[in-house]
């Protein structure tokens, strides 16, 4: 199963149990690498016009839709 997700890109599993199918793992590290800061290169580049990821999410409040 891990070389599976390491062929289409997907760097670790993280901390995930094990008992969950590829597809919902790969969903939930998807969505895992999206709750991320913009970097600093995009801000400067933007002229500060991007400075928030609108995607962004706290893990205790919000919950995650994939399935």
């Amino acid at each position: 199963m891990k070389s599976t997700l390491k062929k289409r890109g997907i760097k670790s599993f993280g901390y995930m149990a094990a008992r969950k199918k590829t597809a919902l793992k790969r969903r939930l590290i998807k969505r895992t690498m999206q709750n991320k800061a913009v970097p600093a290169w995009v801000i400067i580049r933007t002229h500060r016009h991007v400075k928030t990821n609108p995607k962004r999410r706290m893990w205790r409040r919000t919950d995650v839709a994939v399935g």
